[in-house]
């Protein structure tokens, strides 16, 4: 990747920004009068005011609270864009955890929530801002860190009770500066409502369409004083059950289409590389096993047939079928064929996890004088999902299908004499699936503990400052049930008669109470056996964190323009890790293992930084305001060292209509526990030499993978400039648009050993890049010398850069005063992003040297990297007359490809005969609709209000492949319906 090839595209992007505020100011103008609204109060709301956006309950703004700074000063409007979502818009939606309304704001990519699928779904939700991953999207509690949940990388934001979410704040840029590092693509604020007064409850229940999904859900929280109003204290609680779905998807439509990406192996005249198919199913394997030795006897399935008793029937293959590739494309009549004689080859897919969740926080707060208070905040979460898991037996130890001896004491059951006859005298191989053992069984569990106390105070007349302690710990203890043992699984299914009994060949496996095991067409075996072959690994993590914050704030002075405020602060945190897994996990001896251990792994962090905020001028021709904004943080990581970060803004108001505004900062990461101390281990199989003639690689003992103590923090650089409309002759309308750009150099990525080489020697030709000098050739000769090391570790050798368009227009218009014979209140919000670029250097090959903008890709991507649509759009309309309000919400995706490195028919440049030819890459544009309505029946203060909302009310399939968990709706028409009460 070269920077400076993007310079044009900069150029065109503020060309973009103008255009969008045009068309922006046109739609706001061009809406007609009776329709205009402004923020819908339970809508995503740009940042005004922190006075407006932070209101708590009562109505009393008991704090300012800035999440773009870390100076709090009223009025004042941040040059970082920042977007609020109030506890309104949580209860719209009817949310149950905040993450879920968060990854309908365009600028988020919901790459692991409950809802998304996957085989390794654990039920948190992350927040991923720009698509950079979660480890780069910062969370805070009140502007304090919490401790990480997902293996020591994420926070899942599930854990804090939603009746006591006052609201949160998106930063939707760099904020290392102001709060350390991770902060690369942005911060989440979740902000209490710590001024909570009287009992406020939730009871809701939900289910989709297909009768999976149900969700019920519970929640209740009281505010009060004490101690003659000097002390305050909030007590939250809630609960959450999902049941999940099943594990093959077959009530809905997409599921049974079974739609796959494909790439041939040994393709025919004509095809194109790659193909996008419905009935992609197992083509090498089956149930019952399926003969792969060539011969005779190949493509032959075990099954049990009508008496009972086992026998083989011929397996129809898919279109490209020919025993190589773990999954084809199979017509309907192959499907049907394969059916009606008993063979069975599908893997297991579930869609969500079973999910079952407590929350509990509390908050107490006591005021010693008007300049003095102190806090205490406790928080506890549990959190338990079930999912299963896809393993092919055939992969338990075995390399890519099992040997069955020519004496194996079943097998010669199963075969005819003429058949066995056909058997080769070294056996058969056999593609298992196993499927009749069930899928292996993942539960995990998570217990979160964490106390938050501090002091706060003012001095002087401007000055405030706080000190604080943040204690937090999460456990994580994970189960694999339904697993194999490898080895004990190969010394059971190898059976042969020793004095007319069925026994397991090895006598040393017999002696440790090994019992025979049929696998063939169904499997069959004693109670022993099972015992024998199966059993659980298990794996626990424990994450810690401490942390001590110290920091003060005020006006020391005032210039020409106004008072000039200043901010500064210490930290020190120190963060651990420890995983302890079962021997036979650490050995790498179960069909799904529990990882590897991890021993005492922490880092210790200290930090100091300072802010200011400078007004420059005030009520000047052209300058109704202009304010700078600058931000510096010294930080010392006792793993890697000294590393600075730094923030500049500007905030210019050139009349009481146009704010204009703009950041420039530098951020980073630094490396988690587990990319710096995962221990090393050998990675098979070894991968292939792409330059022509030289000798392959053999050292298996020179190619590891796993951590790197010696990783620096990577550096992002990141530009926003954007622009707010809020007119004084429409004073309920606003409209913003920002450009931001992220380059991230040096960026942490654990890459497989085969990437390492691949991005090395593109096409074969040495490159010389950074991902070279984790290789070693022999005598140093990159062009002839023989791979004999490679370190497939984490490092840091990836860039990434990503740019593009926030747009957002909101409007809120009581009817009556446009005609006293309207009533009711009427709200409109739009968000939308524009991504130009979203590319990485792991993406280069010698097709693609500086690597693939993946804006536009929607797919799966073949297995590539993931990508992110060029337009997403979140349109909320909500309409409230006295007691009933009914709201409306439609997300746009645009039409995508598949992978923006192949081509379609469709597109210039298509052959079939290049590596990057698609029979389809199109994905068509998608829209989705959610509705919801709610009446409130309570008296006087009180509220007794019904609600329900209708989630995808098209019921609108995902398009195929259905694997693209990131933005599209793959539940289905899900309704959900509830009370609220307060007094």
């Amino acid at each position: 990747m070269k920077h400076h090839s993007s310079r044009p595209a900069v150029k065109c992007s503020v060309i973009a920004i103008h255009s969008a505020l045009a068309a922006l100011g046109a739609l706001a103008l061009a809406v007609p009068a009776h329709a205009q609204t402004e923020a819908s109060a339970a809508a995503p709301v740009e940042n005004q005011a922190p006075a407006e956006s932070g209101a708590p309950a009562t109505g009393q703004v008991q704090s300012v609270v800035v999440s773009a700074s870390r100076i709090d000063r009223a009025g004042y409007s941040a040059p970082t864009p920042t977007v609020s979502l109030g506890a309104a818009a949580l209860e719209q939606r009817a949310t149950v955890n905040i993450g879920d309304i968060l990854n309908e704001i365009p600028s988020f990519r919901g790459s692991q929530t409950p809802s998304g699928g996957g085989i390794a779904n654990s039920g948190q939700t992350l927040a991923d801002l720009r698509g950079l991953g979660a480890t780069r999207t910062l969370v805070l509690l009140d502007r304090h860190r919490l401790p990480q949940t997902n293996n020591g990388a994420g926070v899942d934001m599930s854990m804090i009770p939603t009746a006591l979410i006052r609201n949160v704040d998106v930063v939707t840029g760099g904020a290392s500066a102001s709060y350390g590092s991770d902060a690369v693509s942005g911060v989440v604020n979740i902000m209490l409502n710590d001024q909570l007064q009287g009992v406020k409850g939730n009871v809701q229940y939900g289910a989709t369409r297909y009768n999976d999904m149900r969700d019920t859900f519970g929640s209740l929280a009281w505010g009060g004083s004490f101690a003659g109003g000097k002390g305050h204290v909030i007590v939250g609680g809630e609960y959450n059950k999902n049941t999940g779905t099943d594990i093959y998807n077959d009530e809905r439509k997409w599921g049974r289409e079974s739609y796959i990406n494909f790439a041939f192996p040994n393709r025919p005249a004509g095809a194109p590389a790659n193909a996008i198919g419905e009935n992609g199913l197992v083509g090498n394997g089956t149930t019952g096993g399926l003969i792969r030795t060539n011969g005779p006897l190949q493509g032959l399935a075990f099954v049990k047939g009508p008496n009972g008793a086992t026998t083989t029937a011929r397996f129809t293959p898919g279109l490209y079928g020919n025993l190589l590739t773990s999954q084809d494309i199979f017509t309907d009549a192959a499907r049907a064929a394969n059916e009606a004689a008993g063979i069975s080859h599908r893997y297991p897919l579930q869609l969500r996890p079973q999910l079952e969740r407590a929350n509990f926080l509390t908050k107490a707060t006591y005021e010693f004088n008007d300049r003095l208070s102190a806090y205490v905040q406790p928080l506890f979460s549990h959190t338990r999902s079930g999912n299963s898991i896809i393993a092919r037996r055939d992969g338990a130890g075995a390399g890519p299908a099992l040997p069955i001896a020519r004496d194996n004491a079943y097998l010669v059951q199963a075969l005819s004499p003429a058949q066995l006859a056909l058997v080769p005298a070294g056996g058969l191989s056999i593609g298992y699936l196993g499927n009749d053992f069930g899928p292996v069984r993942r539960d995990v569990s998570h217990d979160t503990s964490y106390i938050s106390t501090g002091l706060e105070g003012k001095f002087g007349e401007t000055w405030e400052w706080d000190v604080s302690y943040q204690n937090g710990r999460d456990k994580a203890d994970s189960e694999f049930a339904n697993n194999m043992v490898n080895a004990n699984f190969r010394n059971a299914i190898d059976a042969v008669v020793v004095n007319g009994q069925v026994v397991c060949r090895n006598a040393a496996a017999r002696a440790a109470g090994c019992e025979p095991l049929n696998i063939l067409g169904q499997a069959s075996g004693s109670a022993g056996a099972y015992n024998y072959i199966r059993g659980t690994a298990t794996g626990k993590t424990v994450s810690r964190l401490r942390e001590f914050s110290a920091n003060v704030q005020g006006e020391p002075f005032s210039n020409w323009a106004g008072p000039v405020s200043v901010g500064a602060g210490l930290e020190h945190r120190k963060e651990s890790l420890v995983t302890t897994v079962d021997p036979l996990s650490q050995s790498n001896g179960w069909l799904a293992g529990a990882g590897a251990s991890l021993q005492s792994a922490s880092v210790t962090v200290k930090e100091a930084y300072a802010e200011t905020i400078v007004p420059l001028l005030k009520d000047a021709p052209f300058a109704r305001t202009l304010d700078v904004n600058g931000a510096v943080r010294r930080t010392d990581y006792s793993s890697s060292g000294m590393v600075t970060t730094w923030k500049g803004g500007v905030s210019w108001e050139p009349t009481a209509d146009f704010r204009l505004r703009g950041t420039r900062s530098r951020d980073i990461r630094a490396p988690n526990l587990v990319e710096l101390y995962t221990p090393t281990a050998p990675s098979l199989p070894l991968p292939a030499d792409p330059r022509p003639g030289v000798a392959p690689i053999t050292n298996a003992a020179g190619v590891t993978v796993g951590g790197n103590p010696n990783l620096k923090p990577e550096i992002a650089n990141t530009v926003t400039v954007g622009v707010v409309f809020q007119p004084t002759y429409l004073k309920r309308l606003s409209v913003s648009a920002d450009y931001y750009r992220i380059d991230i150099d040096g960026a942490i990525t654990s890459t497989a050993t085969q990437n390492v080489v691949n991005n090395c020697l593109p096409g074969g030709v040495y490159s010389g890049n950074a991902y070279c000098s984790l290789i070693t050739f022999a005598n140093n000769d990159v062009k002839n010398g023989q791979i004999t090391g490679i370190r497939g570790t984490t490092a840091n050798v990836a860039e990434f850069r990503t740019r593009g368009l926030d747009m957002q227009m909101s409007y809120r218009q009581p009817l009556g005063e446009l005609n006293t014979a309207l009533a009711g209140t009427l709200g409109i919000n739009i968000q939308g992003t524009r991504v130009f670029e979203y590319r990485t250097s792991t993406d280069v090959s010698a097709l693609y040297p500086e690597g693939i903008n993946r804006a536009g890709q929607t797919g799966a991507g073949f297995g590539g990297p993931a990508g992110l649509p060029k337009w997403m759009w979140t349109t909320a309309l909500d309409y409230k007359w006295k007691r009933l309000s009914v709201n409306g919400q439609v997300r746009f995706i645009s039409r995508g490809h598949q992978n923006n490195g192949f081509v379609g028919p469709d597109e210039p440049g298509y052959t079939p005969a290049a590596v990057n030819s698609v029979n389809n890459n199109q994905i068509p544009s998608y829209t989705l609709v959610n509705v919801g309505a709610s009446y409130d029946f309570g008296e006087d203060a009180g509220r007794r209000e019904l609600y329900f909302t209708v989630n995808n009310l098209l019921d609108r399939d995902p398009p195929p492949p259905a694997n693209q968990n990131a933005y599209y709706d793959l539940a289905g028409l899900t309704l959900k319906a509830g009370v609220r009460f307060s007094f």
